[in-house]
C-alpha cells in the first residue's frame, strides 16, 4: 500500500525576517525532508562536513539525520515534508543534497503552484496537493540522475572551490589577491575567476572583501581599535580604502555604523 507524503510546512523564507542580523543559524538536526530552492544568492549552507555556496535557481534536499546550518542571508521557497513510503524515501535519499536543476524556471514554477494549490483549501482536496508534490519529486529524480553523470567533473570543482574558499578564509587579515587564490588552487587566475564565480554568483575578490568587511564589523561591535588598527587587522591596505569599500557595500561609514551601534545599546 502506498503512502502519500505528508507537507508540515512550505511557503517562502527569508532569513533577514527570522533571524534578523544574525551571520549564521545555529546547527541543528533535520527531522522531515526538507527541500528548498534558492531565490537569491547568499552566503554557504552546511549539511553534515559539506559545504555549499548558497546561489539563485540550485535546490537543496535535506533528510532526516543530517546536521546542517546557514551562514546568512538566505532566501528560498521550501517544503518540508514527512514521506513515509519506502520507495520515495529510498529516490529522494539518492537525491543529491545540493544540486543546480537543467530548467531551474520549470522547478520554481512547480513549487509555486503547490503553493498556490495548497491555499486553495476549500477547492483541493488532500490529493490535489500530494499530485502536485509528486510533480516536482519527479523533477527532483530526473535532475538527479542527470546530476549523476555530472558528478565527477561536478565534485572535482566543488573541492576546488571549497580549497580556495578555506585559504581565503585563513588569509583575507593578508595581502592576498586574485593571483595567490588561483596558484593555491594550481589553475590560471582567468580560469579559477570564471570557475568560482559560475559556482558561487560572485567572483573571489567580492567574497574576499564580503570576509573583511564582516571582519571590520565585528572589531567595531567588540573592541575599541582604532579605525587604521582594525584596517590593517582585516588585511586592508589603509583606512581610507576600507572606508570606502565599507560605504560601497554597507550605504554607511565605520564611524556611523559605530555610532549606529552605541545608540541601540543606549535603548
Amino acid at each position: 500500500m502506498r503512502i502519500f507524503p505528508q507537507i508540515v510546512n512550505l511557503g517562502l523564507y527569508d532569513a533577514a525576517l527570522v533571524h534578523g542580523n544574525v551571520s549564521s543559524t545555529k546547527p541543528r538536526r533535520v527531522s522531515v525532508y526538507e527541500i528548498e530552492f534558492i531565490t537569491e544568492n547568499g552566503g554557504f549552507s552546511y549539511i553534515g562536513n559539506q559545504r555549499f555556496p548558497i546561489r539563485k535557481g540550485c535546490v537543496i534536499c535535506a533528510k532526516p539525520g543530517q546536521l546542517r546550518h546557514t551562514d546568512l542571508p538566505y532566501k528560498c521557497i521550501y517544503i518540508h515534508a514527512v514521506i513515509e513510503d519506502e520507495e520515495l524515501s529510498a529516490l529522494l535519499h539518492s537525491v543529491p543534497d545540493f544540486y543546480t536543476p537543467s530548467a531551474p524556471d520549470v522547478f520554481e514554477s512547480a513549487l509555486n503552484g503547490l503553493i498556490s494549490e495548497s491555499k486553495l483549501t476549500k477547492y483541493s482536496s488532500s490529493i490535489d496537493i500530494a499530485i502536485k508534490f509528486l510533480e516536482i519529486l519527479s523533477l527532483m529524480f530526473k535532475a538527479s540522475q542527470s546530476s549523476c553523470r555530472e558528478t565527477p567533473n561536478l565534485h572535482k570543482n566543488m573541492k576546488i572551490i571549497q580549497q580556495a574558499i578555506s585559504f581565503i578564509d585563513k588569509n583575507y587579515t593578508q595581502s592576498i589577491n586574485l593571483d595567490d587564490i588561483a596558484a593555491h588552487v594550481h589553475l590560471s587566475r582567468i580560469y579559477f575567476h570564471k570557475l568560482f564565480l559560475d559556482a558561487t554568483g560572485q567572483t573571489p575578490h567580492s567574497y574576499l572583501l564580503s570576509k573583511r568587511i564582516s571582519a571590520v564589523k565585528f572589531l567595531l561591535t567588540a573592541t575599541d581599535k582604532s579605525f587604521s588598527d582594525i584596517a590593517t587587522d582585516c588585511g586592508f591596505s589603509s583606512q581610507s580604502y576600507m572606508t570606502y569599500v565599507f560605504k560601497r557595500e554597507m550605504s554607511c561609514t565605520p564611524m556611523q555604523y559605530k555610532k549606529q551601534l552605541n545608540n541601540l545599546s543606549q535603548t
